[in-house]
């Protein structure tokens, strides 16, 4: 059981003042009984020993009776040298690279999360806070001041891309070893099953026909003719069917001809958006056009608005579905850090890699943390602080001085008797 600092405090001056009643009582009745002098030697050594660690341990907090005597308070008066000395040891020794890389290594970041996120209850604790922080967040998000904030910012940023660049890097990045041919592959496959359903071929052609033919009706010697009808068999007959039958070869020939122009045309294309700047200045009037269209930015501030009080409202929902959802994917990432070993390898490694410079790169600022922290503190803190952490230890001190000193005192004593008989 450990004891309270004042309590270990009050034991030690209660051995100073057994040592200075024993040294009083030996020395009175040294007289009458002369083996009191082994005693008194060893009480007189305890006092000089407790009172001078009493001394030494009262130095380092405050003034000794008040005595400013040199070289005592050194904590208070020296506070802010050892608190950039803590921090510059703490960082340099706790904030390295190498140690926190050396750190992370040891410890398995993937499997303390998987092991913590196996229980239910933190599952759902973990879903219940991050949908309260994104309910927080989105009201925070639709006050007036902040939406203006962000849609100016949105705005600004969104007119200094480089249009033409950014799509061009993205496409490459498509047609690298042929990605975007398995995007063709997998659109063109649905298309197909699509389309060889016959409710919607018959969408289709009511489409075309309804939306498109309908606005060319030439006229004939006055008289206003309706292709309406014709359109509907050319569609029937030729434009649907001749599309899906296409569609299909398209999808099942790797080889096709269209296949090739098409990548023809995709390659031109990236040219065309990395070299042409006629091309990138029309790319990026286009996308000036498009951030200052009014009725546009109203529409899509109206659909912003219904998908901000749809979202508002479900987080608030008792059976929410946003956060049955991130309940969902938290079990789904638990299960899959718990039961796939090359998932718990690839995030042990981007905590190795990520964490150690993350913190090299803020330890200068945990390193002036520390330091305000600490220049905040006044003296009385300080102290109060670092008593209550080692002021134990240090009354232990006071304690093992008196009975250090004593038996020491005594040792001497005995070894010059024993001199003098010699």
């Amino acid at each position: 059981m450990t004891l309270p600092h004042h309590n270990r405090r009050r034991i030690a001056t209660l051995c100073l003042l057994g040592a200075l009643v024993l040294y009083a009582v030996s020395t009175w009745y040294q007289g009458r009984l002369p083996a009191l002098e082994y005693v008194s030697a060893f009480a007189e050594a305890a006092m000089i020993g407790g009172i001078a660690d009493w001394f030494a341990v009262t130095a380092l907090f405050r003034h000794p009776l008040g005595l400013k005597i040199p070289h005592t308070a050194i904590i208070p008066r020296n506070r802010a040298r050892l608190g950039r000395s803590l921090s510059g040891f703490i960082r340099e020794n706790f904030l390295s690279e190498a140690y926190v890389r050396d750190s992370v290594r040891r410890f398995d970041v993937a499997g303390a999360l998987a092991g913590w996120l196996s229980r239910p209850e933190r599952r759902a604790m973990v879903a219940e806070r991050l949908t309260q922080a994104m309910s927080t967040s989105l009201s925070a998000v639709r006050q007036s001041a902040a939406r203006d904030f962000l849609t100016r910012t949105l705005r600004h940023h969104l007119g200094r891309i480089n249009t033409a660049r950014l799509m061009g890097s993205a496409l490459s990045v498509l047609a690298a070893e042929g990605r975007h041919q398995v995007l063709l592959d997998d659109s063109l496959t649905r298309l197909s099953r699509w389309l060889e359903v016959e409710d919607n071929q018959e969408r289709v052609k009511h489409f075309i026909t309804d939306t498109v033919f309908k606005l060319f009706n030439p006229r004939v010697m006055g008289r206003e003719v309706s292709m309406h009808r014709l359109a509907g068999w050319l569609i029937n007959e030729r434009i649907v069917e001749q599309s899906a039958r296409l569609i299909s070869e398209v999808s099942d020939d790797p080889d096709h001809p269209l296949r090739h122009h098409l990548d023809r045309q995709f390659a031109d294309f990236i040219e065309q958006l990395r070299h042409d700047p006629a091309f990138a200045r029309r790319l990026d009037r286009l996308r000036d056009d498009l951030l200052d269209n009014d009725r546009l930015s109203h529409y899509i501030a109206g659909v912003w608005e219904e998908l901000m009080d749809w979202l508002a409202r479900d987080l608030k929902a008792h059976d929410s579905r946003s956060r049955a959802w991130i309940e969902h994917f938290i079990e789904y990432y638990a299960r899959t850090l718990e039961h796939d070993a090359p998932a718990r390898d690839w995030l042990n490694e981007q905590a190795v890699t990520l964490l150690p410079a993350l913190v090299e790169r803020n330890g200068p600022r945990i390193d002036a943390y520390i330091q305000r922290y600490l220049d905040s503190l006044d003296s009385d803190e300080i102290v109060d602080q670092i008593e209550k952490n080692v002021g134990n230890d240090l009354q232990f001190i006071r304690i093992n001085g008196t009975l250090v000193g004593g038996l020491i005192g005594l040792t001497i004593h005995a070894v010059t008797q024993l001199v003098l008989t010699l």
